[in-house]
């Protein structure tokens, strides 16, 4: 108590001045009609500001939260048209019936580190083996494919992108039966190279190109790229086709991993049918 008379007494004058500040602008505002109107007017635009601050504020911070609902929304529905693609294939007869009917699962992540100016250009994600990630499954993002888990900890994992010297996808000219091989030349991060599609096929500028139907990892049908030109070379009897890829392989952030679930059914079946 005694250290609070004391600091009153200190600012005395300043205290002063602030109570007779309060007391004439509160004789002002209720003694005339008009100063009442123009206090209670800037009050409440100040209020109004405060409480649109207050609301934005709010919004912003939900961002990431809601960010994350999104993300498991779009995992969910990846999932279902991964399953819907599987129950047509069993359908058309052109998969065989498992005990499994739910044979993708769909996990959501966040790339944390990425290159494309090397070589062998990787991703690290914030998922690992604790969130279901595992080596060889598939990763992609709203745009396309990104490229197939490597490794993976706890927490975290590393992805061989599609710019890598050693990656090579199955991939086929959509709404054909022509499948090659994709690979990197090591050149452009925005371009790849599909080979060993022959040229009896009709190629055309802007075709999309999807992952094919003969990997065990990718479903069937996403989106890779587009063909932005395509040549034969001299007594071959392939093209050579330029890809724009549809992602933007310098500027990922939200992914998937897909866990195809019937990949080791099918792997253990083909290496039996090989023996």
């Amino acid at each position: 108590m005694g250290k609070l008379l004391a600091l009153l007494i200190k600012w005395r004058s300043e205290v002063l001045l602030v109570f007779l500040l309060a007391t004439a602008l509160a004789l002002t505002v209720t003694q005339s009609s008009h100063q009442k109107a123009i206090w209670l007017s800037s009050s409440n635009a100040l209020l109004g500001r405060l409480h649109a601050f207050k609301t934005s504020s709010t919004e912003y911070f939900s961002l990431k939260k809601r960010n994350q609902e999104l993300q498991n929304d779009n995992a969910a529905l990846r999932a279902a048209l991964y399953q819907a693609q599987f129950e047509k294939a069993l359908l058309d007869g052109s998969m065989r019936l498992s005990d499994s009917l739910t044979p993708y699962a769909v996990i959501p992540a966040k790339v944390v580190k990425n290159s494309v100016l090397r070589e062998r250009n990787y991703l690290t994600l914030n998922k690992g083996t604790q969130q279901g990630v595992y080596p060889d499954m598939a990763v992609i993002s709203d745009q396309g494919v990104v490229g197939i888990v490597e490794q993976s900890a706890d927490n975290f994992s590393t992805v061989i992108s599609l710019l890598h010297e050693e990656s090579s996808i199955n991939a086929a000219i959509k709404g054909t039966n022509y499948f090659g091989s994709l690979v990197w030349n090591g050149q452009r991060f925005d371009r790849c190279q599909l080979y060993d599609i022959p040229k009896t096929a009709d190629i055309q500028i802007g075709d999309s190109i999807v992952t094919g139907g003969m990997s065990s990892i990718f479903a069937p049908g996403i989106l890779i790229g587009q063909v932005s030109q395509f040549a034969i070379g001299q007594n071959s009897s392939f093209y050579t086709i330029e890809v724009s890829l549809s992602n933007n392989m310098a500027n990922l952030s939200q992914v998937y991993v897909i866990d195809n679930r019937l990949k080791e059914e099918r792997l253990t079946l083909e290496s039996q049918s090989n023996d």
